[in-house]
């Protein structure tokens, strides 16, 4: 796999992100040699380090195994997870539409509402591609399996074939959908062709994550500081803590308490279960005033 190399080359390449152009001659892949984890021979991984425009810095990789032909391929932010995490809603209205870039991380999730649709997050590796492209990669996941379900339950296998041409139908925008992109990690896009203008057929979204998906992503959820426990209120709360008796040495509680709207006197109180002692003590929080009180 190539995740480890990709992760290493990304500090050193922070100067080798160039804008993904089709154009750019200049802008070859890195070729590395690693292990297939289906055969476990020798393959080969390409890696291109680029800048998506209006976005940020990706890394975008590769594998084919010459042995067996196993191949993949994935995409990877080269940044950290963001701050807040981000949705995209995109109202589909032609095909050209359907050209728009579109960077999915493995954690986002990506749907059509009007079909009751949507891929599971980790359910897929990172990709960069269009949304046609996403389109394409969900159809070709429902019928791969198809075959052996026509054998098992022809019911099931129907109902798919079904499900599967309601989503080609989409590749014809016939009629119009909306298409969801949501990503906790903040790392997932789609393309604004109108950029820097705003695009009133794309809204985009920040959001705070749920502790749930801070949780996914492998974060730690900051923790609050719980509003209702400040000084103040400590100052008025009625403290206590464990001594003994000084009657009959027996485990007995002592409150305590400031008193409020004065100077730092404490009042104290024991009480003991055991025998029934009880004291009340007052005692000067503070140093000794400078001058005397007459009231």
């Amino acid at each position: 796999t190539w995740g480890g190399a990709a992760g290493g080359m990304a500090a050193a390449a922070a100067d080798s992100f160039r804008p993904l152009s089709a154009d750019d001659e200049e802008q070859l892949p890195i070729e590395l040699e690693s292990l297939c984890m289906a055969c476990f021979r020798r393959g080969a991984t390409r890696l291109l380090v680029t800048r998506i425009p209006f976005f940020r810095e990706v890394i975008v990789g590769s594998f084919t195994c010459g042995s067996c032909g196993w191949s993949n391929a994935e995409i990877q932010s080269a940044g950290r997870i963001q701050a807040r995490g981000v949705r995209y809603a995109l109202a589909v209205r032609s095909r050209q539409d359907l050209n728009r870039t579109v960077v999915k991380t493995d954690c986002a999730t990506a749907g059509v509402p009007e079909l009751h649709f949507e891929v599971p997050a980790f359910s897929q590796k990172g990709v960069l591609t269009t949304l046609e492209g996403i389109l394409d990669r969900a159809i070709a996941g429902l019928e791969q399996d198809q075959p052996d379900r026509r054998k098992v339950d022809t019911e099931v296998a129907g109902k798919i074939d079904e499900f599967i041409s309601k989503l080609k139908g989409l590749k014809e925008v016939e009629p119009a959908f909306t298409f969801i992109l949501d990503d906790p990690s903040g790392n997932s896009f789609v393309e604004n062709p109108r950029a820097p203008q705003k695009d009133d057929a794309l809204g985009v979204t920040h959001y705070r994550r749920t502790a749930q998906q801070a949780a996914l992503l492998g974060l730690e959820e900051e923790e609050e500081e719980d509003p209702a426990v400040s000084a103040e209120d400590l100052r008025n709360e009625v403290l206590q803590f464990s001594t003994n008796c000084p009657e009959c040495n027996a485990p007995a509680s002592t409150n305590m308490k400031l008193i409020p709207h004065f100077k730092e006197v404490i009042i104290m109180a024991t009480t003991c279960e055991a025998c029934g002692h009880r004291t009340n003590e007052v005692k000067s929080g503070g140093g000794i005033e400078p001058l005397g009180t007459k009231m």
